[in-house]
């Protein structure tokens, strides 16, 4: 009986763990999206109207864009601040442990820097919506995973801003348990409008942004327990806090008066 338990404790293990269902979640759509590609077309449509798509020209969407991208800088400039505090007050203890510090600095850049936006829209080739001859440009629409189309640079497989959108989560990993949920839910719901504000523009399908937040979603899961989780986490924490206080002290020792 024990040896049973402990069998469909493992087999239901993988439910439980976040890593296996964002791959779960990425096979699923990418089966959804390569099976039916119409899909892509079909939604990218509802946002079309004769004379391109009008989402693009609302100033009000327009700022939202926008504020992904300042979101993102207020997490930097709050970093940044507690690495200075330390610089500033060498005896004091950090604000913020240095290993959520290169948490959260690794995933943006290897997510949204490397693999999202160096990685796949260099090479993808896959024409954004707006680009297409299904929705006034001159291009042939290419489904995702498909890597053959016009597109030189820049593509629109797979989407940067939602990338971004859905990296904001990172941050709400950090928290404490019970506060994840209440704070996570209106970050995710962010996200999400950010996501779909790209669609609306004409500047990418559905597709572009699910397989966005899986790949991203990956990304930070991956960084976070091999940064903060694992027996690596305290000894980030000892070596930065203990440089950044030397450095500290010297940087004291210099402006001393002599």
């Amino acid at each position: 009986m024990a040896d049973e338990a402990a069998k469909g404790a493992t087999a239901g293990g993988w439910r439980r763990d976040p890593l296996m269902l964002v791959a779960v979640y990425l096979l699923a759509c990418s089966a959804l999206f390569l099976a039916v590609p119409a899909l892509d077309i079909r939604f990218a449509g509802l946002f079309h109207a004769p004379d391109g798509f009008p989402a693009a020209n609302i100033a009000l969407l327009g700022q939202l864009r926008r504020l992904g991208d300042q979101l993102v800088i207020l997490v930097l400039v709050v970093l940044a601040a507690s690495l200075l505090g330390k610089l500033v007050w060498p005896l004091r203890p950090i604000a913020i442990r240095p290993r959520s510090t290169v948490f959260l600095l690794a995933s943006l850049a290897l997510g949204p820097g490397l693999v999202v936006n160096a990685l796949f829209k260099t090479f993808s080739g896959r024409p954004r919506p707006y680009q297409t001859d299904l929705f006034g440009g001159a291009w042939t629409f290419e489904p995702a995973w498909h890597f053959g189309g016009a597109c030189v640079s820049n593509c629109s497989f797979i989407s940067g801003e939602a990338s971004t959108a859905i990296w904001l989560l990172a941050p709400v990993l950090l928290l404490p348990r019970e506060l994840r949920l209440p704070v996570g839910i209106p970050v995710a719901l962010t996200g999400l409008a950010l996501s779909l504000n790209r669609i609306a523009f004409g500047g990418h399908y559905l597709s572009d942004v699910m397989l966005s937040w899986g790949v991203t979603l990956a990304i930070v899961l991956v960084l976070h327990r091999l940064i903060v989780v694992s027996p690596l986490g305290p000894r980030i924490d000892a070596t930065v806090e203990g440089a950044l206080a030397r450095a500290g002290q010297r940087l004291r020792g210099i402006g001393a008066p002599k």
